[in-house]
């Protein structure tokens, strides 16, 4: 009952006939659109109209109806306010609870950051690292700045406060060194790109977790799986006078998709070593422990060859893979941010 009364709610009108009634309730039954309708009337959701006179039919029903929007309570979120960090506008959102129920999701997050994390706003972030640290959703701030501005805006905040910087277009490679044999780490995407680019460039390391990188390579979604893309730019820009293919360390998404990429890669360019990254896909799940991991965007349920990746990161078994991602859940590559990709250079 309670998804049709949502139905009614959100249907944008407040007097219903009879007719519109039948196409929101989809009881094509009189009997049992009758006992829906009782139900509803019960409940107080609607209201009959009586000078639209009865529908002639057994039992009867009233032509026209109306809708009963209920009254906007926001009593209940006084509490929540008085919990937020102080460094946040309280005050106002006690006398406007209204403004705090359209702010919730950002506010609500911003305050556990402030209270669990506020000293990493010190140290920069890739725009998708800072959202993925803040609100366990990378692209929250893409898809929600001009609510994430008015927010910081109410709490006094400037736009600065997130302190996170853009990853500008267009980007392919960052060639470190080159010796005789190159180690190729291929970034599925781009804010994880850009931050070890950022840091190789800025610190003059690169050995990432133990193993030394000489190029990252942003793989630009599918352009990564074309037939024969990473053998002809292996061929045309990496080898050397000993014509040694480089050696490829693939690191994505710990989600289906981010897996079926990987192996799609490595099937594509045949002649190539393309091999997960494990200590950085193993980091992960390292870090996703005790996390609620968001919904993963890919709803399509595709199987992946999840025991053939496992045993490619040393996994004895799937079951730490399978176990968030038959849930729908996943791991965004930006779990691995600045702070923490600075901490795996030498």
């Amino acid at each position: 009952m309670m998804n049709l009364v949502e139905k009614l709610l959100s249907c944008g009108k407040t007097f219903l006939t009879e007719t519109d009634l039948q196409q929101i309730i989809k009881e094509v039954d009189y009997s049992l659109f009758h006992r829906v309708m009782e139900k509803l009337l019960d409940d107080g959701v609607l209201a009959p109209v009586k000078s639209s006179g009865l529908n002639g039919r057994l039992p009867p029903l009233y032509n026209r109806y109306r809708l009963i929007k209920p009254k906007d309570d926001y009593a209940g979120y006084l509490p929540a306010i008085r919990q937020l960090n102080p460094a946040l506008n309280i005050s106002g959102y006690l006398q406007s609870p209204a403004v705090y129920h359209k702010h919730q999701e950002i506010v609500e997050g911003l305050s556990r950051y402030l209270w669990g994390s506020a000293g990493l706003l010190k140290e920069t972030m890739s725009r998708k690292e800072r959202s993925f640290s803040v609100w366990g959703r990378e692209k929250l701030l893409d898809h929600h700045m001009a609510l994430v501005r008015e927010v910081l805006k109410y709490n006094g905040l400037g736009e600065a406060f997130l302190n996170y910087y853009d990853t500008p277009e267009p980007f392919f490679e960052y060639v470190h060194a080159r010796p005789e044999q190159m180690t190729v780490l291929i970034m599925e995407n781009k804010d994880t790109w850009f931050t070890f680019r950022k840091l190789m460039q800025a610190t003059g390391k690169n050995i990432v977790n133990g193993t030394p990188v000489d190029v990252v390579l942003y793989g630009e979604g599918n352009k990564i799986a074309k037939r024969g893309t990473l053998e002809e730019y292996n061929a045309g820009m990496l080898e050397g006078k000993s014509r040694r293919a480089a050696r490829f360390l693939y690191f994505g998404d710990l989600d289906l998709e981010g897996i079926r990429l990987f192996f799609r890669c490595r099937e594509a360019n045949p002649s190539l070593d393309v091999k997960p990254f494990a200590t950085l896909y193993l980091l992960m799940l390292q870090l996703a422990e005790g996390r609620e991991l968001p919904e993963s965007p890919d709803t399509r349920g595709v199987a992946a060859p999840l025991a053939e990746f496992a045993a490619l990161l040393g996994l004895e078994q799937a079951g730490a893979l399978t176990a968030f991602l038959e849930k729908g859940r996943y791991i965004p590559q930006e779990i691995v941010n600045y702070q923490v990709a600075a901490g795996l250079l030498r």
